[in-house]
């Protein structure tokens, strides 16, 4: 498969493999994914998303947040979304209120909670306003630790929806407290690294096309398939209503049943996975070489 060579310090394949890792719990696969994305200088990036993984990973967590200049700041917030139990709801307010901020009525139809929507989406056009109604109605030591934290780093977001889950997690911290995070089992086996080369990679975009089109399937049904049933994959998982109705609207946007998509999705898993299989051993090559200390691939 021919795909355009990209710089280092912007490989996107690096990217998606540090986001699903810590997702799935993989310690080990995190700090070297990290530590080979800092050595080819994509250093602004890991900061941001040090800050977003944590509020969109387990957004209590953020009470923690301390990124500094130095890498093992980055690292430690990493490895402790990694760890922990995760509770996803500030993303998928945060997501669902950048949608409605950008005109989708139909949120309004899915959501558990108006009000909270309506607020964090208000809050997207005028942050300063919301934290200074954060700081003077927050209960507890920890929830102004997650306002201070969202307050602090929302700047780091790039983009819209990340800057929403950011303010969502304050509301949240504000409006609901800070519950407790509890750790999650170590990941067991091998890290699939496929997983990493999906709609977000040039390898994986190529691939999915590709059974798309062979299949006669939906790009659209198959991407939001494969990101539900896969991508999204954590492991553990504590009660998140935002986070069920994100995923039951996006898919109703999308034409599908969340029990079509997934049956759809292990339809082509596997056939995927194979598809994928030779850059995934190439990936883990890059990554693995890299932590031993035998130098670059690229």
């Amino acid at each position: 498969m021919f795909v355009k060579k990209r710089k280092d310090s912007t490989d996107p394949r690096l990217r998606s493999l540090l986001q699903k890792a810590v997702r799935r719990g993989y310690s080990g696969v995190v700090e070297s994914t990290a530590r080979r994305l800092d050595a080819v200088r994509d250093k602004a990036w890991l900061r941001s998303r040090a800050v977003v993984i944590t509020f969109e990973e387990s957004w209590p967590l953020a009470q923690q947040l301390s990124i500094t200049t130095q890498f093992e700041s980055r690292l430690a917030a990493f490895l402790r979304v990694t760890s922990a139990e995760k509770q996803k709801d500030a993303a998928s307010l945060g997501a669902l209120a950048y949608a409605f901020s950008e005109g989708d009525q139909s949120i309004l139809e899915a959501v558990p909670d108006r009000w909270a929507l309506r607020s964090v989406s208000e809050a997207l056009r005028r942050p300063l306003v919301f934290f200074e109604w954060a700081q003077a109605n927050c209960k507890s030591p920890a929830s102004l630790q997650v306002v201070d934290a969202a307050r602090r780093y929302l700047a780091a977001a790039t983009w819209g929806w990340d800057k929403a889950c950011i303010i969502a997690g304050a509301f949240l911290a504000t409006t609901a407290g800070v519950p407790e995070t509890r750790k999650a089992s170590n990941a067991e086996g091998a890290f699939p690294y496929w997983v990493a080369l999906d709609k977000h990679t040039p390898q994986g975009k190529e691939v999915l096309h590709e059974i798309a089109r062979a299949r006669s399937i939906s790009y659209r049904h198959l991407i939001w398939s494969g990101f539900y049933f896969e991508s999204a994959k954590v492991n553990a998982l504590a009660e998140s209503p935002w986070w069920d109705a994100e995923r039951a609207w996006r898919l109703t946007r999308a034409g599908l049943a969340p029990d079509a998509a997934e049956q759809l999705w292990e339809r082509v898993r596997a056939i995927i996975a194979e598809r994928l299989q030779p850059e995934a051993e190439e990936l883990r090559k890059v990554v693995e070489n890299h932590s031993a200390g035998q130098g670059s691939l690229f």
